[in-house]
Formats: C-alpha cells, sequence, structure tokens
C-alpha cells in the first residue's frame, strides 16, 4: 500500500503484460494498474492528477460502507431483502431466528458453548444460505423460462468479490448474499448472468440483451457500486 500526502492510500499493482495505466476504486479501496517497469514517481503524480476523479467515489463507497455495514452485535443491524432491521439475540430451549417487521430476533440454544456473537454470525449466515438456495435457485429459472434464456444448472455459493458468475457450461452460479439486496436489484443480477449464456462477455450485444430485458439495468448496476459491505461479513 502506498502513503504520500493524498487524502487516500493507494496500492499499485505492476504487470509485464500491461502497456497503460489503468484505476479501480472498489470496496473502498484504490487499485492502481501500471507497467511493470513504471517510474514511481511518474505513478503518485499521475495518481495525484487523478484525485478530483478518485475522491468522490471513495466518498460514496465510504457513505455506502456506513449506511449498509452488517453489524453483528447487540442492537446491531442486518439487512433483508434491502429492509435495514434491527438486530438482537437471546437464549432460548431452540435455535431460531425470527424475522419481525424491521426486526432480526436470534434465540440462541442454551445448549450452544460457543461466544453468542459467532454462534449468531454463524446462525444467520445459515439463515441466509437456506433462504437463497430455494429463493434465488426458483426465481432464476422463471426468469430463464420468460427470457427463453435457460441455464443447465443454477447453484449457490458464497463469493466475496461478486454477485454471480456464468461459466461456459451454460451453469449459473449466484451469491447468497444476493438475500441482503432488494428482489428488483437480485432480478438485475439473475438476467446479468443469463443473458450470458448468449453472449459469454461484456460486448454491446450482451448489454442491447440485458436492457432488452432488464430496461432499467443501469440503475441496478449502479446501485449495486455501492452494496459491497454485504459481500465483507
Amino acid at each position: 500500500m502506498t502513503t504520500s500526502d493524498l487524502p487516500f492510500n493507494y496500492q499499485v499493482v505492476r504487470s509485464r503484460r500491461r502497456r497503460t495505466a489503468s484505476l479501480m476504486v472498489d470496496m473502498g479501496r484504490v487499485e492502481v494498474r501500471v507497467p511493470a517497469l513504471a517510474d514511481a514517481h511518474w505513478v503518485e503524480r499521475w495518481v495525484r492528477s487523478k484525485a478530483d476523479w478518485i475522491m468522490p467515489r471513495l466518498e460514496t463507497q465510504t457513505r455506502a460502507l456506513e449506511q449498509n455495514e452488517i453489524r453483528i452485535e447487540q442492537n446491531g443491524r442486518f439487512t433483508v431483502d434491502g429492509v435495514a432491521c434491527a438486530l438482537n439475540w437471546g437464549r432460548g430451549t431452540q435455535t431460531q431466528v425470527h424475522e419481525l417487521p424491521c426486526h432480526i430476533q436470534v434465540t440462541l440454544s442454551r445448549r450452544i458453548r460457543k461466544d453468542e456473537q459467532v454462534a449468531t454470525r454463524e446462525i444467520l449466515k445459515r439463515w441466509m444460505v437456506e433462504r437463497a438456495e430455494q429463493a434465488l435457485t426458483d426465481r432464476c429459472r422463471a426468469l430463464g423460462s420468460l427470457t427463453g434464456l435457460n441455464p443447465k444448472q443454477v447453484q449457490v455459493k458464497d463469493y466475496r468479490r461478486k454477485w454471480g458468475q456464468c461459466n461456459a457450461k451454460g451453469e449459473i452460479i449466484l451469491n447468497w448474499r444476493l438475500m441482503h439486496l432488494l428482489p428488483a436489484q437480485r432480478e438485475y443480477v439473475m438476467i446479468h448472468e443469463l443473458c450470458h449464456l448468449s453472449e459469454l462477455n461484456h460486448g454491446r450485444r450482451f448489454w442491447a440483451l440485458v436492457e432488452r430485458h432488464c430496461p432499467d439495468y443501469r440503475q441496478y448496476r449502479e446501485s449495486l457500486s455501492v452494496a459491497y459491505p454485504f459481500l465483507m461479513w
């Protein structure tokens, strides 16, 4: 990580294959990709020249972290279906998750011996995965039928850097963390991956296909750029 008198730190990634410099601001981090032999002083000057572009994006992502952070703590915050809910836990005879209006209450069995915060985190993850395995696969297959883009298989997995993917075998893998998002945001991700069944790239034909099936895709794509805190817990 490189530090300077700039109001942010940045990481420099060098590559022999790269011929030009590029910037990425993602999850509150700044990454600078440059050719392997790029002069360090030139890199710093170049980053400095881009500060007016970098800072608004960092500020937006910092606000997103404050607004969307999952906090596994008493009187914490846990978002389900795009709704930020208060989170609490207590002891009882049986482990359960109770979903109330704007409130998630976790009951921990008295037989659980591990740290309550750790146990609550594990229980909530298991609860979300179980919800996702049915809701995401069912909805993705339904959208496949509506669009005529039918996957050979739909799976649910755990990713920390992406919402989903489509592979050359015609399989779609969705991140269970999509259950934190609004249903419309989830559907955009599914349509995005379904369109990869026809266009396994991000070219013009791909985006035209996405727009055909999701006319407001730009709005949803932008909203996902500040939803990254849901990938971090």
